[in-house]
C-alpha cells in the first residue's frame, strides 16, 4: 500500500478575522495629531438679505494684500517683499497713526485703558492667486498674525508693563477685542493673476 505525503494544510480562515480585529484595535488606540492648521476666529452667519444694499467700506480701512501666481506681494497698489509685509501691517494698524491714508478712527472709553482712539472698522483683505505657493500664504498669514501680536506686546509693556500673553485675561479681552483685533478677509482664489 503506497502512502500519501500530502503536507496538510493551514486553515486561514480565522486569520481574516484575526487581522480585521487587530486593525480595529490600532485604529481605536492610535491618536491622531492635530495641532496642524490656521487659528481663525470666523464672523458670524449672516443670512442673505435680497433688499440689503451692503454697507460700502472706506478703502482707507482696508489693507489689501495681494499675491500672486509668481508670489509676488501686492500692498495698497504696490510690490513689497515678504520680509516687508509685517512692518507695513503694523504700520496700517497702529492706532497712533492718523491721516487720511490710515483706517478711520473713534474715541471709545474701554476699561483699564480709558478714553482711547481705536480703529474699529480696520482690516486685512488677503487674495492669492490659485497658483501661490502654499509657502508663500502661510509666511503672509504668519506675517500678518506677527505684526498684530508686535502691536499688542508693544501696547500692553506701555500700558500694564507686561507682554500680552503675561497680562490679565481681562486686560487681553480688551486689547485683543477692541484696540488689535486679529481682523483678516480673505477673498477666493483667483485664476491668473491678482488684479
Amino acid at each position: 500500500m503506497a502512502v500519501s505525503k500530502k503536507t496538510p494544510g493551514i486553515n486561514a480562515t480565522q486569520m481574516a478575522d484575526i487581522s480585521f480585529i487587530l486593525l480595529i484595535f490600532f485604529m481605536m488606540v492610535t491618536t491622531m495629531g492635530s495641532e496642524f492648521g490656521l487659528l481663525r476666529q470666523l464672523p458670524p452667519w449672516v443670512e442673505h438679505n435680497p433688499n440689503d444694499t451692503g454697507d460700502k467700506i472706506n478703502e482707507r480701512n482696508v489693507l489689501v494684500v495681494r499675491i500672486n501666481a509668481q508670489n509676488n506681494l501686492l500692498t495698497n497698489g504696490e510690490y513689497i517683499n515678504m520680509s516687508q509685509l509685517r512692518a507695513k501691517t503694523k504700520e496700517f494698524f497702529n492706532i497712533n497713526n492718523t491721516g487720511i491714508n490710515f483706517p478711520e478712527k473713534v474715541v471709545e472709553e474701554l476699561p483699564f485703558v480709558g478714553n482711547i482712539s481705536i480703529n474699529r472698522t480696520a482690516v486685512v483683505s488677503l487674495q492669492n492667486d490659485r497658483g501661490t505657493a502654499y509657502k508663500t500664504y502661510i509666511q503672509a498669514q504668519n506675517e500678518l498674525s506677527a505684526a498684530i501680536n508686535e502691536l499688542r506686546d508693544e501696547f500692553c509693556l506701555q500700558r500694564f508693563g507686561n507682554k500680552y500673553e503675561n497680562c490679565t485675561l481681562e486686560q487681553q479681552d480688551v486689547v485683543g477685542t477692541n484696540i488689535y483685533k486679529m481682523a483678516i478677509s480673505e477673498a477666493e482664489p483667483r485664476e491668473g493673476g491678482t488684479r
